[in-house]
């Protein structure tokens, strides 16, 4: 019997509460490991709440436009990544920036694909012309990479995405269906075969996926293979975002910044 759905009265706040009016709206959010909230808005803007009063701060840069991944894994050193450009711009708590890191500019990156932040604090970077997985180091430097994938695992297409658990590297291959699991150190481990999702959601350790139509499933690293979920309710089939945590779903608020909690369960 599938378990039913219930929405938890009241809002979660994550962390420190923002500002209730999300001007333009919210086209997806993000969580640090405190699970503090941070928003990117319809405008390009990323925001995020002050502890000192009813402003938010804020990052907004004209010349770069629309990023293409945002990573909160370490709040002091947020990660704002534009492909097009190969660009990470690097944010403090406040959103104020630190440093920009050119990857074309890097030796042995020919075509920068995927991103993530690892546990360590260094970046993998995913270069689509060598099929190499890289390690930079806190000073921009490779310190780890991998041979060429595309001869070692047969694979055909670049990752569209790099998910990085405290144990494990995650390469997501949507032509393949697969995700490729490897160790902190560039080692191939296994594959993971994944249903077809419209869309995957990581919020470290959980990997959700969700069709257009409703259905879900959720994959830790853990395991060798997902877990179906029950159906997602119709009133969360709009939201812009859906990130799984620890025992729901969590979504923006419409016309907010806020955060609502959907608790699941295993379909049984």
């Amino acid at each position: 019997m599938i378990a039913r759905w219930i929405l938890w009265l009241g809002l979660l706040w994550l962390a420190h509460p923002v500002g209730a009016q999300a001007p333009g709206g919210v086209t997806d959010f993000f969580l640090d490991p405190v699970g503090k909230p941070y928003f990117l808005l319809q405008d390009d803007r990323l925001v995020t709440g002050n502890q000192l009063g009813a402003n938010t701060y804020s990052f907004y840069d004209s010349s770069l436009g629309s990023p293409d991944y945002v990573d909160v894994t370490n709040p002091f050193q947020i990660l704002v990544y534009y492909r097009e450009y190969g660009t990470v711009v690097v944010l403090d708590r406040t959103l104020s920036e630190l440093d920009r890191i050119d990857l074309f500019a890097i030796q042995d990156i020919q075509q920068p694909g995927a991103i993530a932040r690892s546990y360590d604090n260094g970046i993998w970077v995913f270069d689509n012309w060598g099929y190499r997985l890289l390690r930079l180091d806190e000073n921009g430097r490779i310190d780890q990479q991998t041979n060429n994938l595309r001869l070692q695992l047969g694979i055909a297409t670049p990752a569209g995405a790099i998910f990085v658990d405290r144990n494990a590297v995650m390469l997501h291959f949507p032509e393949e269906g697969r995700l490729a699991v490897f160790t902190n150190y560039g080692k191939f481990r296994y594959w993971v075969a994944i249903p077809p999702a419209d869309e995957l959601s990581w919020s470290a350790p959980r990997l959700l996926g969700l069709s257009a139509g409703g259905d879900a499933w959720l994959w830790t690293p853990k395991q060798r293979e997902v877990r179906p979920l029950e159906p997602v309710p119709t009133q969360l089939l709009s939201a812009n975002r859906i990130l799984p945590g620890p025992d729901g779903l969590l979504t923006v608020r419409p016309g907010s910044l806020e955060i609502e909690r959907w608790e699941f369960k295993q379909k049984k």
